[in-house]
């Protein structure tokens, strides 16, 4: 009896670290949608007031009338191993019909989903894409011809940008410098902020560039305004002297702008 014990032991002992030694599961997932106002915001097609107590934020019930998909990309990454894993990224608009109230209420929603399955401890070498889709549309009507907001068309100071998203994380890069920039060493793909998105609010590092000099960082915080078409974002910026040092700091402030479509 005590043998069959043992041997059972040694047995749930071996399960239980082949258990412990299997991949993490994936690493990021997230789909989320906001009114144009910021008064309503979606969770995983789950609809509720925004910025309302947690315990008195109700789910309401909706109707979705129309989807616009905006911009869509699927792929994988191949890791340092050689293992794929899958991902996708998807904006679009939603039109949903609800009531909140005596009266029925019709308004857009702006979402973003992005799902990555690279396990937490792997490494991602490069991104294979696989497919591509710009403006389409699903449900009637066609925006085609209009920039995605959160990916093309964005202006900085006289600068054409491009906004990377994927989950929480955001980044600003120049999809065409404006000619000073480009006498300094700007080029296409060169990063002006990389940082995260937390409801309205973002933050993370802003980089400013010199000639002869590596891009100097410097933390920046700000907001999106409600209607998802500018982001506004201040620090302390370094001016970097000709020895590539920071002389002194002054106050900064950065807006992108996504302009208005006629």
């Amino acid at each position: 009896m005590q043998s069959r014990f043992a041997a059972l032991t040694r047995v749930t002992l071996v399960t239980s670290l082949l258990f412990l030694a299997k991949p993490a599961s994936a690493s990021d997932y997230s789909h989320t949608c906001r009114s144009a106002d910021g008064n309503y915001e979606m969770n995983d097609d789950s609809l509720s007031r925004a910025n309302s107590d947690a315990s008195s934020n109700q789910e309401i019930s909706y109707t979705t009338l129309k989807e616009t998909i905006l911009k869509r990309e699927t792929g994988y990454c191949i890791t340092k191993t050689g293992k794929k894993y899958d991902f996708e990224f998807k904006s679009y608009t939603r039109r949903i019909k609800f009531s909140d109230g005596a009266d029925p209420i019709e308004l857009d929603m702006v979402c973003e989903m992005a799902s990555d399955g690279l396990p937490a401890n792997e490494v991602c070498r490069k991104n294979v894409s696989t497919s591509k889709t710009g403006d389409q549309s699903n449900g009637g009507g066609s925006d085609v011809g209009k920039p995605a907001p959160g990916t093309q068309g964005w202006m900085h100071n006289g600068s054409e940008m491009k906004l990377v998203a994927s989950g929480k994380q955001r980044r600003f890069v120049y999809e065409s410098p404006r000619s000073a920039l480009k006498s300094v060493g700007v080029k296409r793909g060169d990063t002006v902020f990389e940082g995260s998105r937390d409801g309205n609010d973002y933050s993370g590092t802003a980089y400013i560039f010199k000639k002869g000099c590596d891009p100097q960082g410097y933390p920046v915080t700000g907001s999106v305004s409600s209607d998802e078409r500018t982001i506004s974002m201040a620090g302390q910026r370094p001016h970097i002297n000709d020895d590539c040092r920071v002389g002194r700091y002054s106050d900064d402030t950065l807006v992108f702008e996504l302009p208005g479509i006629e």
